[in-house]
């Protein structure tokens, strides 16, 4: 399972093969098409009443054109193993793939009839799944080289210049009205399945991609929080949320404290351990529905939603002292100590935004480095600052 799965990945990735292993692609599906076609021949001519099936000697010659095409896919397929190592990018062995695929395919399906099912099902899937992994302009060209053949094969027919379908003998009963659409299906059913299944692979592998790319634009990269613009954006729901439902929305800014003299102490690399593990503790101290992004280098702001200014200051509080407890090393293993100020607010119903809430925060957070900071200050909308000991009773959030 673990090995399918891993192969699953590889194919899923094909978007991002080399011109010639995407060509390996078409030669990996064309070739054991031709060998199903020629294994049907052999079966179909061994029945007994084959006659009343099939022309015999057309179907004997159509196998020999299907070794044929086995034998010139088996030495393009040599030619792309010896291309990938050397010249992986060389875009003509792609051009020369599809043309081979698509012009040995309007050939075989001359032999059944222009117009069958199986020809449908190619004429549909194939051009999808190469404008999806093959090289536009390639398909292109491909796709003109078969229809041409395609149109000129269909007019020869209907004009009677050549047997329509010279394989089939027409069905004369309902045995052999049975036996051909069962052929049919036959000769449709892999490339269907195999179509089917490769693009399934390769859209999940993009919208996984996508996935991945709106995460990575959403995190900032060296602590793994929202960055500035995705947490601002989650203020932004949290505030209509709590407007919408009358809840109260609390929100915190804090600094570490002396960061800079931590990086022209320690060095940078000691910096951004001491950011990536504050990040980590911040993350472990907030209760489920809390935000928390990396606002600026060493700040970050906290969403607090359905919380009131009690709540808040207990969860900052908690905050605080498990930032204090924190323990970073220097490059030379010596303790690099970690202290943070805190400032809280409450969104108020005459803010205009958050963004009113934010500038708040930021103004008790001023208090907070002005009173001695590694601690927690609140400011509130028509009440001013608030003493820290108005909380000192308060329950734990």
């Amino acid at each position: 399972m673990r090995r399918l799965t891993v192969w699953r990945k590889r194919i899923a990735a094909a978007l991002e093969w080399s011109p010639v292993d995407k060509g390996l692609i078409l030669m990996a599906m064309a070739i054991p098409l031709y060998l199903q076609y020629f294994l049907w021949s052999l079966y179909v001519i061994s029945r007994p009443d084959s006659h009343s099936l099939v022309h015999t000697e057309v179907v004997k010659r159509v196998m020999e054109v299907e070794l044929l095409l086995i034998a010139i896919g088996s030495l393009i397929v040599i030619a792309g193993i010896f291309l990938r190592r050397r010249r992986p990018d060389y875009l003509p062995f792609q051009h020369a793939t599809l043309q081979y695929y698509s012009l040995s395919l309007v050939l075989m399906s001359y032999s059944i009839g222009t117009l069958s099912f199986p020809v449908g099902i190619v004429l549909l899937g194939a051009p999808i799944f190469g404008f999806i992994l093959l090289n536009r302009r390639a398909v292109w060209w491909a796709a003109a080289s078969a229809f041409s053949l395609l149109m000129a094969l269909s007019y020869a027919a209907a004009s009677g210049d050549i047997p329509y379908a010279p394989s089939k003998v027409p069905p004369a009963s309902s045995h052999a009205f049975t036996f051909w659409m069962l052929s049919e299906l036959f000769f449709a059913a892999p490339f269907l399945i195999l179509i089917t299944f490769m693009a399934d692979q390769m859209l999940t592998w993009w919208r996984d991609r996508e996935d991945q790319i709106r995460e990575l634009s959403r995190r900032d990269g060296l602590t793994g929080l929202a960055n500035r613009r995705h947490i601002l954006s989650e203020a932004d729901a949290a505030t209509a949320r709590a407007r919408r439902d009358e809840q109260p929305l609390a929100v915190v800014i804090l600094d570490l404290d002396h960061f800079k003299r931590v990086n022209d102490s320690h060095g940078h690399g000691t910096g951004d351990r001491v950011l990536k593990a504050s990040a980590e503790r911040l993350s472990a101290a907030l209760r489920a529905g809390d935000s928390v992004g990396r606002y600026g280098g060493e700040e970050f702001l906290l969403v607090l939603p359905n919380t009131d200014a009690s709540e808040a200051h207990a969860v900052a509080e908690r905050c605080r002292l498990s930032l204090q407890a924190l323990i970073v090393h220097n490059d030379q293993g010596l303790r690099v100590p970690v202290t943070a100020s805190f400032g809280l607010t409450l969104l108020s119903p005459t803010d205009s935004s958050v963004n009113a809430a934010i500038g708040r925060a930021d103004e008790a957070l001023y208090q907070a480095k002005g009173h001695g900071r590694n601690r927690v200050e609140t400011l509130l909308a028509g009440s001013g600052m608030v003493p820290s000991d108005a909380f000192s009773k308060a329950p734990q959030a």
